[in-house]
């Protein structure tokens, strides 16, 4: 078990907490809650958030909701090369209605080196079983297990998720 913190990116590509807090956790998700109804560019918000010190994965990176939302427009590619170099895991949500990032994206991070996260983003105990809908994505992209975080052993997570402060 792991003491880990989903926050919220703020406009400007900075946590919603302060380093301080931060360390109180294993590992932090860095998501957009916020400005996901915009149709201007959020690239700078999204590689901001990516190299916050800290930041171990970028949860439900586009914030999309199906026939509520788009979610965040960002050049994705220039994301992924960021969170690729810094090692910070994109998530693929499985919530049947999010399916963020979706499998052409994560195929397209995966061409570009970066690892990632499988969630489920269960806000019940039923919504446990989505975690097949981010496996099924993660299958269909063609991602190893080997990129995948959830994968990992215990002493290979707790290093990588160490390493957000250090990368």
């Amino acid at each position: 078990m792991f003491k880990g913190i989903e926050a919220n990116i703020r406009a400007d590509g900075t946590i919603d907490m302060e380093p301080h807090e931060m360390r109180q956790f294993e590992f932090i998700v860095a998501s957009p809650h916020s400005a996901l109804r915009k149709s201007i560019d959020q690239t700078a918000r999204m590689v901001a958030a990516v190299s916050q010190r800290g930041v171990a994965i970028l949860g439900h990176p586009q914030g999309r909701v199906f026939n509520v939302r788009l979610g965040v427009l960002a050049d994705w590619s220039k994301v992924f090369e960021v969170a690729a170099r810094r090692q910070v895991a994109i998530e693929i949500d499985g919530s049947w209605a999010r399916q963020d990032v979706p499998y052409e994206l994560a195929a397209q991070a995966l061409e570009q080196g970066c690892i990632f996260a499988l969630d489920s983003d269960a806000h019940s105990h039923p919504e446990f079983d989505f975690a097949d809908i981010a496996i099924a994505h993660a299958k269909l992209a063609a991602i190893p297990q080997a990129r995948i975080v959830n994968y990992w052993s215990e002493k290979k997570f707790v290093e990588w998720a160490a390493g957000a402060w250090d990368r």
